[in-house]
């Protein structure tokens, strides 16, 4: 070493790759919360939608019955899959009102979907519902 100068290797020191490795841990934790959170709320939408088509197929069901056969929808708490089809392990709660007397020749059918908590296993408040009037066919007398 010529004028005591000192020699510097070329490379990275144990502080600089601690720093990196530091700084990498924080980049990562923080797109894990966001790709975790992501998921919950694409899972949180994809319920509703789903409830959102049981209660809608309860509706179009009860378009193919007979107009005094209407009360025969009622159903109290119901577990149901996916499909909406009775499962007692199913994820969504069901239940249909039919109020007759609404109005004169109008009966009003409400569905009412709750959806479970899956971290609880509980219906814990979140839930949709779709509701429809049904009145019977004019028919002129006389023809």
């Amino acid at each position: 070493m010529k004028g005591g100068a000192q020699r510097r290797c070329s490379g990275m020191t144990l502080v600089e790759v601690v720093i990196a490795i530091a700084v990498l841990a924080l980049v990562m934790a923080g797109s894990y919360a966001l790709v975790s959170r992501s998921a919950a709320l694409s899972r949180a939408a994809r319920n509703h939608y789903v409830a959102t088509m049981i209660a809608f197929n309860r509706l179009e069901r009860a378009k193919n019955f007979e107009y005094d056969d209407l009360p025969l929808m009622a159903e109290s708490e119901v577990l149901v899959n996916d499909n909406g089809v009775p499962d007692t392990e199913g994820d969504f709660r069901r239940t249909t009102t039919v109020n007759t007397n609404y109005a004169p020749n109008l009966t009003k059918i409400e569905v009412k979907v709750d959806i479970r908590n899956m971290r609880s296993g509980n219906f814990e408040g979140e839930q949709e519902k779709i509701a429809s009037l049904f009145t019977s066919y004019y028919e002129p007398e006389g023809e």
